[in-house]
């Protein structure tokens, strides 16, 4: 396939370089050095009769919508920027098979591709790392002169800081696109059509809170002659629909991704032990108490909430849910994001998960030239490689060029003035069988800016009857308010585990079952002592010290 030209003058000087040092090395393999590894590039062969550049071999995927890794453009712009050849290893699409394939190719002891390339959970990255078969890159990464996109990162501490193991080190190449939006989940709904009728405006207090949700069950704003209005509700298993969160961000930071352990000067606290945490529960006892939260939202699933908001009229004011597609027709337009509100005490959040680079491109001890194996793997974090590995072909899928992206939209163009910088042409490549790219499956940087230009809508052709674009408001009332500190991920080592398997569990399960029971006045808060005794015997302490090691491990 012939490609396009060049992506930068930089990278034929770079691909020059290469090809230079390439012969010298491939002359030295003439000479009887066939046998050595380490960093002789010419060790692994050609890929091809009369193809004289080395060869890297990539583990992959079967993935439906590449029609063919050999020939995609994403490839050949690879192969022909850094006069390598790209020899895959097909496992399969599945899972749970590929996870099977690549286990057999470790145990049976047969020489192993110089990369893999696929979606690995951390638990058996480690594995394989405390085995020796995956390379640590650490020393790749850190060093500016050879991990040239790596370090061109802005955020990359934090990303190499997220992708070492428990064991401290890295085995990866990151792929890295944090999406504001994705970062906090636990989003709430209030009808704005409701608020009109009761005439009151958007709460900003928990205080006016109360006011909003009292005026909603006691003024009919469904219209239906009736008082069945519901004030706040969720359900146990929607996607982020626990009210809890919800309200209790407004007395202490909660994240229930986090069992409920936060960081304040870089000390891990448990929030459910705190003063504030109690003040929390006492004010949705209260709001329970008057009928204003209902205590379905602790024993209904995500259908049967759905079932009773989703009627004529609306028959809830307040909805906790991570994603719109809560609401059926009927609440069309009428529900609105509701930002924090601010507590008693002045505070004011929502739960912060950063997003954390995906660890792809893991180099194999049987690499013949890992340094060549990495350097294939940075190239790939290069910020337009990074944009052919998620949009295509450029000029053809998408277009960076200003004649072309001022005909376009952008989403945060009218709130925050950000024009489209990237113009997606061929939005129907993505998910869709094509020959461009491996489906974003491999190391790529694209930065918040990046997310937040794209757009594939021109200027006049938005329609007005699609689903109002949230991402504006949402970083305006809940990114504002996410924690300076914050637990990116906990990352245990086995013996840890081991050491907090069943008090984490015993704690988790003890939280969450009593916060229900005090709000729901099962639980008189007399009792808050003995709750607290409780949580102590079963180990809290211990749990908190290992939360706080594998914490510091991430700076």
């Amino acid at each position: 396939m012939k490609t396009e030209k060049r992506i930068t003058k930089k990278r034929m000087l770079t691909a020059l370089l290469v090809m230079s040092m390439t012969g010298a090395l491939l002359s030295a393999c003439s000479s009887g050095n066939e046998g050595n590894e380490g960093t002789n590039a010419g060790s692994n062969g050609p890929g091809n009769a009369g193809d004289s550049r080395p060869t890297i071999k990539v583990a992959v995927q079967t993935n439906p919508n590449i029609e063919d890794y050999e020939t995609n453009h994403y490839t050949k712009l690879i192969e022909e920027e850094l006069n390598v050849n790209l020899d895959f290893i097909v496992l399969p699409n599945k899972q749970d098979e590929a996870l099977t394939k690549l286990s057999l190719m470790v145990s049976s002891g047969e020489t192993l591709p110089d990369v893999i390339n696929m979606y690995l959970n951390e638990s058996t990255v480690y594995d394989y790392a405390s085995k020796g078969i995956f390379l640590k890159q650490d020393d790749y990464l850190n060093n500016p002169d050879l991990a040239v996109n790596f370090n061109n990162i802005p955020e990359k501490e934090f990303v190499f800081n997220s992708m070492k193991l428990a064991d401290g080190n890295v085995y990866s190449l990151p792929r890295y696109n944090p999406f504001q939006w994705n970062e906090g989940a636990h989003r709430t709904w209030i009808n704005s059509e409701w608020l009109d009728k009761v005439n009151l405006d958007m709460p900003t207090t928990t205080d006016e809170l109360l006011e909003v949700l009292k005026a909603f069950t006691e003024k009919d704003p469904n219209d239906n002659g009736k008082k069945d209005e519901v004030g706040i509700i969720g359900s146990v298993n929607g996607w982020a629909q626990n009210p809890i969160v919800y309200l209790m961000n407004a007395f202490v930071y909660a994240d229930p991704g986090k069992g409920y352990l936060a960081v304040k000067d870089g000390a891990i606290i448990p929030a459910f032990t705190q003063p504030e945490w109690k003040q929390g529960l006492e004010y949705m006892h209260k709001l329970v108490q008057e009928g204003i939260f209902s205590s379905l939202s602790f024993t209904q699933d995500e259908t049967q909430m759905k079932a009773l908001i989703n009627v004529q009229g609306g028959m809830a004011g307040v909805v906790s849910s991570g994603s719109y597609s809560a609401f059926g027709p009927e609440l069309e337009n009428k529900m609105t994001l509701l930002p924090p509100v601010k507590g008693p005490g002045g505070v004011i959040g929502t739960p912060h998960s950063p997003t954390l680079p995906t660890q792809l491109w893991f180099i194999t001890k049987d690499a013949k030239d890992p340094e060549l194996a990495f350097k294939v793997g940075d190239f790939l974090l290069d910020p337009e490689m990074s944009i052919v590995s998620r949009y295509g072909e450029k000029g053809v899928d998408w277009s960076n060029d200003p004649a072309v992206t001022s005909e376009y939209e952008g989403d945060f163009e009218a709130s925050e003035g950000i024009a489209a910088q990237i113009a997606v042409l061929n939005p129907g490549i993505w998910n869709n069988p094509q020959n461009k790219h491996w489906n974003d499956a491999a190391p790529a940087y694209r930065s918040p800016l990046l997310g937040k230009s794209a757009s594939a809508i021109k200027k006049g052709e938005r329609d007005p009857k699609a689903a109002p674009n949230w991402q504006p408001l949402y970083a305006e009332g809940y990114a504002s308010t996410f924690p300076s500190e914050v637990i990116s991920k906990l990352s245990y080592t086995p013996d840890e585990l081991k050491q907090i398997a069943n008090s984490k569990t015993a704690i988790d399960d003890y939280v969450n079952t009593s916060a229900v029971a005090f709000i729901t006045g099962n639980r008189p808060f007399s009792q808050w002592d003995s709750y607290i005794s409780e949580l102590n015997k079963m180990g809290l302490e211990d749990y908190v010290a290992v939360a706080q090691s594998a914490y510091d491990r991430t700076k």
